[in-house]
């Protein structure tokens, strides 16, 4: 990799881990699997306060876990991921990355991504995040329904 590749990579990672912010605990989790939740930080605007509440009870109830063994959730910080107003039409609407941290039954901590779409000018921001999964060099891709793409 090219040193500016290198610095862009570097400071796409240092600002996806910084913009990371606890959103709320979700769930009781048995001892093993809890480990250390993080509150949410205190200087938080409202606007993102309000955005990263519905986000902690969204996230889990719309993933693919069952939200009862969610623990907690983490998000990237919704004003810093405001869409374009060219793409979005407003300057409002806002994509964020979340974490869901939960355990399996028997304690083993997990974890599942969602991908939210939500806007500060709506009421709620948000009633539904994606499943956000990972495919690199898999022979398919388990969420269904999909449709070609193409002509």
């Amino acid at each position: 990799m090219n040193g500016p590749l290198r610095r862009t990579a570097a400071t796409v990672a240092a600002l996806a881990l910084t913009a990371l912010a606890g959103c709320a605990a979700t769930g009781s989790a048995p001892p093993s699997a809890a480990g250390t939740t993080p509150g949410p930080s205190a200087s938080l605007s409202p606007r993102d306060a309000a955005a990263l509440a519905q986000l902690a009870v969204v996230a889990p109830r719309t993933s693919t876990i069952d939200p009862a063994l969610a623990n907690w959730t983490e998000c990237w910080l919704p004003s810093a991921h405001l869409i374009p107003p060219e793409d979005a039409a407003d300057d409002t609407t806002w994509k964020v990355l979340c974490r869901i941290h939960w355990h399996q039954t028997d304690g083993t901590a997990r974890y599942q991504d969602t991908t939210c779409i939500g806007d500060f000018a709506a009421e709620p921001m948000l009633d539904h995040c994606y499943r956000w999964v990972y495919y690199d060099y898999e022979p398919k891709f388990d969420d269904h329904p999909a449709v070609p793409a193409g002509p």
